[in-house]
């Protein structure tokens, strides 16, 4: 087996493995919280189920994303290149690591709308509509770590140790660094959506100082990504 096939298939599994955390809990906490609604408000039943699988299937985004990166290392073309080998690793690691804060993030408010449902059903549309907003934000830090991913897969790399060392950090840098701003966004749009079930009369208010919120939290993902590339490209 070549050198670089041996590294694709760590990356490959790594990034699945650790991809598959985030958006389970995630999904985890909202149904848990759509079954306490249920327990309060029985009759409202098909609303929450139906709020409940949309909300789960935005927090699956980060696993899908994750499961992409899988498979395309497990096909990639292997060569006796150590170097190439060890970006094949780092994109594992990158997407892997960087799909954990997004799917812990992303069932916040879903969890917070599923809440909110069961105090004022009455309320679904407004609270669906936040939700995905809030979540969709969220998936800000891994397509970020997508991106990196990607760009480590695609790349043609030359040089020795200093390279390998560049690349396997830009991963770290990239992976690491999406795992807050995505757990951040989601804190700042939970809270959000439980402020729209109590007054959706706010939710103008409430949905552009989240928005806000969500983007100076995704600071800090963007210096993660010029990190990265500076790691790729330049060192």
């Amino acid at each position: 087996m070549m050198v670089s096939s041996l590294f694709s298939v760590i990356g490959s599994g790594i990034a699945m493995g650790l991809g598959s955390i985030g958006s389970a809990v995630g999904e985890g906490m909202i149904a848990m919280s759509a079954v306490d609604s249920l327990g309060r408000q029985p009759k409202a039943s098909a609303k929450i189920l139906r709020i409940m699988i949309i909300a789960q299937a935005v927090t699956e985004t980060a696993a899908i994303f994750a499961l992409v990166i899988s498979l395309l290392l497990l096909f990639q073309a292997g060569t006796d290149s150590l170097l190439k080998g060890i970006t094949f690793l780092s994109a594992g690691i990158t997407i892997g690591l960087g799909t954990i804060g997004a799917g812990l993030g992303a069932g916040l408010p879903g969890a917070a709308a599923m809440k909110g449902l069961g105090k004022q059903p009455r309320n679904s549309d407004v609270l669906t509509v936040h939700m995905i907003i809030g979540q969709a934000v969220t998936q800000t830090s891994t397509i970020f770590a997508l991106t990196v991913s990607l760009i480590l897969i695609m790349l043609t790399p030359t040089g020795g140790l200093l390279k390998m060392a560049a690349c396997l950090g830009a991963g770290f840098a990239m992976g690491f660094g999406a795992v807050g701003p995505g757990i951040g966004d989601g804190l700042v749009a939970r809270f959000a959506n439980l402020g729209v079930a109590r007054d959706p009369k706010n939710m103008g208010l409430l949905t552009r100082t989240m928005i806000i919120g969500q983007a100076i939290t995704e600071t800090t993902d963007i210096y993660a990504m010029v990190v990265s590339l500076i790691l790729i490209f330049v060192i």
